[in-house]
């Protein structure tokens, strides 16, 4: 008996894959029949749990080969022809047992074959087919086959062959669709559950936001795709967020290992098997400007372009019928969308239950309804120059105040029942806050400009053979807000700010992000508001001590920057930078008096060379060889002041070193 168990319950993941369970009642021994499309059979092998939840058990389960048609047909006998189907099958019975039912009678034979003859009638020939029985052992009987009302085969192992063939067949008219077959053992009626996981779209969701009186609120819709081809009638639906773990892996295919083959030689052993190795935010929030109350907090992350998506400049009409308001619409809406969801962690992921079944037809997507209910949100204006230079967004502040997580998507806004932008919503857990931007405030008008000075000195420090003097930088950003509209603007306003920088003659901002220092303030309608950003840092003016001299030590002397010891100290290293120095001169005046006499000396042979043995040229030769012979003196003494200025230079190099690594010094002045 084959029966079937329906789908009772999916749960969908953002990561690509869905949970199915099925469940149906079944009655003694039961075959139960699944298909799945080729490419889930992985997936369900690696998941696929079976529970018979009454008194029987579950035997096995079987499934269709991975082998084309053609190989899965060689293991059958018998074939159907696609003319004459009957008879065909017949011719390929012969010696079969079966009962023929034919008129009134029914008799029991063995299959001796199939007897064709021609009739004539009229023009025409016809062919007649008749089956050739063998009855009792010891006659011979024919029947038309146009006669035969039923024909039962007797062999159990000829019908077993016959629906296996025809299973074939039937399979192979679904290419993609495999069958997967349950065998349950047991008595009476009981239930049987079957869960596997399969591949499935991703989930996906939306949310409207309708900003108004006296209540902002937010509808939240999921996008479901059914892509199988079964319906989802009434299935309980859950749909999960997060990321676990998931991967597809063969199971389907079978799998053969290579073997080594052995020959029967004496002159060789056995080949042995190889064997593979098993692989911030401030304390504080309160509004800028004086007179005003302090605000909430302002969490979340800075504006980017790729969360900005600015509503047309101009607004399009409202679209709602004559002589039905806003408020009607509202309430209207509301009726319309009765949302019974909840949330609950699983692990490190959460989950959407709808408490109704859902209906999804196969090949089709549905919007599900998984959210409505009043939020914390109020319109302001947020500033960000990286976004765009010249004007403020409009933006929800918006906090969730749902008691639900809200999964990631777009959102629409409208205001009063109109359209008025979009933006793309990060999750948000149950009270977190976020800004939302949602369109291009035109009506306001930012300009910035910059101003920058230097202080004088204020520290000085010794470390690593350099001398350190630090002035403060102050560098300030004007922002001029324009305000056009006819409404204060409540602005939040971004300042990209500098590392190791901090404020001064600044309200303190409301938060701080990664990379920017968030205000709060409003902008006066009909005029202009200036709002200044003041910036401290230092900045280094740096001397190498191996280069410090006395000029440079007069002018820190003059400054007060030092005490009496790094005063000495410092004494001492520029007089071992002038002893260096002095070394160096004599060593290139060495190296130059050392080069001038080897050059005269390669003069002076060059004439010998060219001397005769005249008397004349004699006495040239002799004062030629007393010159050679004082300035082989002289470069030999040359040669030893050389050597030694070196040796001392380094002696002296050395205490430079020692001293400079040794120095430190830090004071503010």
């Amino acid at each position: 008996m084959t029966n079937a168990l329906p789908i009772r319950r999916v749960v969908l993941f953002k990561h690509g894959v869905g949970y199915f369970e099925r469940e149906g009642a079944v009655d003694g021994d039961a075959s139960i029949d699944l298909a799945f499309k080729a490419a889930e059979m992985n997936d369900v092998l690696k998941s696929l749990t079976v529970l018979d939840l009454g008194d029987g058990h579950i035997a096995s389960i079987s499934y269709e080969s991975t082998l084309p048609t053609e190989k899965r047909l060689e293991d059958v006998a018998i074939r159907l022809p696609d003319g004459n189907s009957l008879s065909g099958l017949l011719e390929q019975v012969k010696g079969a047992r079966v009962a023929v039912l034919a008129g009134s009678d029914r008799l029991e034979g063995v299959v001796a074959g199939i007897e064709t003859r021609w009739r004539k009638v009229g023009d025409d020939t016809l062919h007649e087919h008749q089956l050739v029985l063998l009855v009792g052992g010891t006659s011979l009987r024919a029947f038309d086959l146009g006669e035969i009302k039923s024909l039962d085969f007797l062999d159990d192992g000829l019908r077993k062959d016959l629906q296996h063939l025809l299973e074939i067949l039937i399979g192979a008219k679904k290419k993609d669709l495999k069958r997967l077959t349950i065998f349950a053992r047991g008595g009476a009626s009981r239930p049987v559950q079957a869960s596997y996981v399969v591949e499935t779209p991703v989930w996906k969701t939306s949310y409207r936001v309708m900003l108004g009186q006296p209540e902002t609120r937010i509808q939240g819709w999921a996008i479901v795709d059914n892509t199988q081809d079964e319906d989802w009638d009434d299935v309980a639906l859950t749909l999960v967020a997060g990321l676990p773990i998931s991967f597809v892996h063969d199971l389907y295919a079978p799998r053969h290992r290579r073997r080594p083959t052995v020959e029967v030689q004496e002159e060789e052993a056995y080949a042995p098997p190889i064997l593979e190795q098993a692989a911030y935010l401030s304390d504080d929030d309160e509004r800028t400007s004086a007179g005003f109350p302090p605000p909430p907090p302002a969490p979340g992350a800075a504006f980017t372009r790729a969360g900005i998506m600015p509503a047309p400049a101009a607004m399009p009409a409202r679209m709602a019928p004559p002589g039905q308001s806003p408020q009607a619409k509202a309430a209207a809406r509301e009726r319309s969308m009765q949302v019974q969801t909840r949330t609950a962690p699983v692990g490190d992921l959460f989950q959407y239950v709808l408490d109704r079944p859902v209906t999804v037809k196969r090949n089709q997507s549905a919007l599900v309804p998984i959210l409505s209910a009043a939020v914390s949100g109020k319109r302001v204006a947020v500033y960000n120059s990286g976004v765009r230079e010249k004007n403020p967004l409009s933006s929800i502040w918006l906090e969730n105040t749902t008691g639900l997580t809200l999964e990631g998507g777009p959102l629409t806004v409208l205001e009063s029942e109109s359209y008025v932008g979009e933006s793309m919503l990060e999750t948000m857990k149950p009270g977190e806050k976020r800004l939302v931007p949602y369109s291009v405030e035109l009506g306001c008008v930012v300009a910035i400009d910059h101003e920058s000075d230097v202080r004088d000195v204020h520290a000085v420090r010794i470390v690593n053979g350099a001398f350190h003097l630090l002035r403060f930088r102050l560098a300030r950003t004007i922002y001029r807000v324009t305000n056009k509209t006819d409404a204060v603007i409540d602005l939040f306003l971004e300042h990209r700010f500098q590392q190791g920088w901090k404020l001064v003659d600044t309200p303190k901002p409301v938060e701080t992000t990664e990379s920017f220092q968030r205000f709060r303030f409003d902008a006066a309608a009909k005029g202009e508001t200036r709002f200044v950003v003041v910036e401290q840092g230092d900045q280094w003016e740096s001397v190498q001590l191996t280069q410090a001299t006395r000029e440079h030590l007069k002018v820190w002397v003059a400054s007060r920057y030092l005490s009496q010891a790094a005063h000495d100290a410092l004494a001492q290293i520029v007089s071992l930078n002038e002893r260096v120095a002095q070394s160096a001169r004599q060593e290139a005046q060495l190296s130059r008096q050392i080069g001038e006499i080897g050059e005269k000396q390669k003069r002076v042979r060059e004439n010998l060379s060219a001397l005769r043995d005249s008397r004349d040229e004699q006495r040239l030769r002799e004062r030629y060889v007393a010159e050679l012979t004082r300035d082989e003196d002289t470069l030999a003494r040359l040669d030893a002041e050389l050597a030694q200025s070196r040796q001392d230079k380094v002696q002296i190099e050395a205490e430079l070193r020692q001293r400079i690594t040794t120095l430190t010094f830090d004071a503010n002045v």
